[in-house]
């Protein structure tokens, strides 16, 4: 866990990992809440008629997993290694599968990478509701794959609000905070 007292000296490459990660948590959370809207709108639930209202939370989600897997600052490199993955892994189906049965396999190594980055951040910072998190997205999954609509929205949304209130208070910090130590990384 990074320690806020020390004050490492961040080169471009560190600030830019850094707002990258942060730019990740933000538009994951906001990948989360259109994803919510587009399921809301498929099942008539709302009526926003975007058809590409889904496309556009797909494309969130794949953008925001990959900056953010590849920035991870986490010490310990099994614990990266399998957020990371996650994220790889969940990239690589949502690219490649094509069905919408299966649409929740994707989104659910996507949102495993967040749980990850959700239980780090809370580790590190006191953030209401991010220890909630990997227990929503998770509801929210089960609830995708068994086609139970209404429950999944409401976990996806919520998990949506979590992360923007994280980015929010990420946002804040200074960049220091997410690097750490440097020499505590496993290589």
């Amino acid at each position: 866990m990074a320690s806020i007292d020390h004050i490492e000296k961040l080169d471009a490459l560190d600030k830019l990992s850094v707002v990258t990660y942060r730019t990740g948590i933000t538009l994951f959370g906001i990948a989360l809440i259109v994803f919510s809207f587009a399921i809301a709108d498929d099942i008539g639930f709302i009526l926003i008629k975007n058809d590409y209202l889904m496309e556009l939370a797909l494309a969130l989600f794949a953008v925001s997993s990959a900056m953010s897997a590849a920035n991870l600052h986490v010490y310990d490199k099994k614990v990266r290694l399998i957020i990371t993955w996650s994220a790889w892994i969940g990239v690589v189906l949502l690219i490649t599968i094509d069905s919408e049965i299966l649409a929740w396999l994707p989104i659910g190594f996507l949102c495993a990478c967040f749980s990850g980055i959700a239980l780090k951040e809370s580790f590190c910072f006191k953030v209401i509701g991010l220890k909630a998190i990997p227990f929503l997205l998770c509801i929210s999954i089960l609830m995708l794959a068994i086609e139970v609509w209404l429950i999944a929205i409401i976990c996806l949304f919520l998990s949506g609000v979590i992360f923007i209130f994280l980015a929010i208070q990420k946002w804040k910090m200074p960049l220091h905070f997410d690097i750490g130590n440097k020499a505590n990384y496993q290589i």
